[in-house]
């Protein structure tokens, strides 16, 4: 690969101008490879050293990888006249790929064969047409500075005739479709029964395969403390699901915690919920710790999802409304004062589904009994924006790098999770009424001078009108405040300490 893709470069001085804050075509820009495997071991060449492509680089007898891996993306493109063997090792030459390039392993990969693209893919390709489409839809994919993105409103029963839509919100169809989920365990694939679809244990490894007109998708969920067998059966058997489906499934693998929304939509009206940690196997269950509190947060229209957090009182946020159960199956369901109607039947669903008769408390009217379970009354993330759900100005996070040479900030797409904080990056958020610079542990001086020069920028070149005032934040690694951790579902406060 280094042959490829040469020596990095040298790190230059920074200058100001032509780095000037989130040119996003820069780290974002994805390339183009058509990758061989004729040989046994993957082989790499440059078709394209930046975005937009021309359709007709694809070739039916080849396969490639679009790397967009700084936006935690890879996807493979199978040829559909390409040697089978290079088709098989698809999932296994994205994995290879990623750690060629000391990308995050929680980068997702999607594998499409010919014909069965998603929107979001068609979006890296100026001249893209599908077969029955008389007439492109031009280049949306966005070029401008940060600021200026137009966000598209999710509209659901829009879907089929935006592409724009769909990409940004990465949202094949509404989820109507067929899905069918087994859990991964070393005798094979599992079914998982009906009734529980939906809910995710972290130390298991899902696959779902959903089915609608346009064709099939596989999901492959893997939680966040599966076993390293488990993590490699899941590749394994969802290559495996490909196969048997004659290789035309999209394969998408998903970190826990970063389930994309399409995923979210699946389960019929019931929310998305991730435990912690534990399992569904029948002979591994252990009992559910006595005391346990869950984060109810809806994530787009009313796509909901719920989230195990740590049973403390810093976990809360008053954007959205916690369930605590405690041993005696009763309960707490907490609302906070920004939290909405969906978030509310989440917490009836969850409830029900622990089994636990809650009484509901609204923010600020908490008996004693309720912060004696959380540890004692401590501050926790609240401010008046939150109350209003932050929809005029969504939270958005930055990540900022000099490790290509320039020092360049590209935005962290879709729900951000604390995973998305690069160690060796300083990171920004932008809550509106402030904006925070994360500074993590391995980052450099050049990164930690930059990034508050460019903070500052970044609020004075902000076209919306904000407060020129608008105060900045500089948080570190392992010490984030409550109104930094609140943005973000399902905090691990002790992800960093060991």
């Amino acid at each position: 690969v280094a042959q490829v893709l040469g020596k990095k470069p040298p790190l230059s001085d920074c200058g100001d101008d032509d780095d000037e804050l989130a040119d996003i075509t820069n780290r974002r820009s994805a390339k183009l490879y058509m990758v061989s495997d004729a040989s046994g071991s993957m082989k790499l060449s440059v078709v394209a050293e930046e975005n937009p492509f021309s359709m007709a680089m694809l070739l039916s007898e080849e396969c490639f990888i679009l790397d967009n891996g700084a936006a935690r993306k890879i996807f493979v493109w199978k040829g559909k006249n390409a040697n089978p063997q290079e088709r098989k090792a698809a999932m296994k030459n994205a994995e290879q790929f990623i750690q060629q390039m000391n990308y995050p392993a929680n980068t997702q990969i999607q594998v499409l064969p010919e014909g069965g693209e998603t929107p979001i893919f068609k979006q890296f390709f100026k001249d893209w047409k599908d077969k029955d489409q008389s007439d492109g839809f031009g280049k949306v994919y966005v070029t401008e500075r940060v600021a200026k993105i137009e966000q598209i409103e999710f509209d659901a029963t829009k879907l089929h005739e935006s592409p724009q839509m769909a990409a940004q919100h990465n949202m094949v169809d509404d989820g109507s479709g067929k899905a069918e989920i087994w859990r991964v365990e070393s005798s094979g694939r599992v079914p998982v029964g009906p009734e529980t679809y939906g809910q995710f244990y972290g130390g298991d490894c899902y696959i779902i395969l959903y089915t609608y007109p346009k064709g099939q998708i596989i999901y492959t969920w893997q939680g966040a403390h599966a076993t390293k067998d488990e993590l490699t059966a899941s590749a394994f058997l969802t290559v495996q699901l490909d196969q048997s489906l004659n290789g035309q499934a999209v394969q998408i693998r998903v970190s826990q915690g970063k389930e994309p929304a399409h995923l979210l939509s699946l389960f019929k009206n019931k929310p998305l919920i991730v435990y912690k940690d534990g399992t569904s196997k029948k002979q591994g269950q252990k009992p559910a710790p006595p005391t346990q509190l869950f984060q109810i947060r809806r994530n787009l229209a009313a796509i909901t999802r719920i989230a195990e957090v740590d049973v403390d009182t810093t976990s809360l946020n008053s954007n959205d409304v916690f369930v605590l159960k405690l041993p005696n199956n009763s309960g707490y369901t907490w609302v906070g004062k920004g939290a909405n109607k969906e978030e509310e039947q989440g917490a009836q669903y969850i409830a029900s589904v622990l089994k636990c008769q809650t009484a509901k408390i609204n923010e600020g009217k908490e008996p004693e009994e309720f912060w004696k379970a959380l540890g004692g009354k401590k501050e926790y993330q609240t401010s008046s924006r939150l109350l209003t759900k932050a929809e005029d100005h969504p939270p958005r996070l930055y990540g900022c790098s000099n490790k290509t040479g320039r020092f360049i900030i590209e935005e962290v797409p879709g729900e951000f999770t604390q995973d998305d904080l690069a160690e060796d990056d300083v990171m920004l958020l932008d809550a509106w009424e402030q904006v925070f610079v994360w500074i993590g542990k391995d980052a450099n001086e050049t990164e930690r001078q930059e990034s508050v020069k460019s903070a500052k920028r970044y609020i004075e070149t902000d076209p919306s009108g904000r407060d020129k005032g608008t105060p900045i934040v500089i948080v570190k690694q392992g010490h984030e405040p409550p109104t930094f951790t609140g943005w973000f579902l399902a905090w691990d406060s002790n992800k960093w300490k060991n």
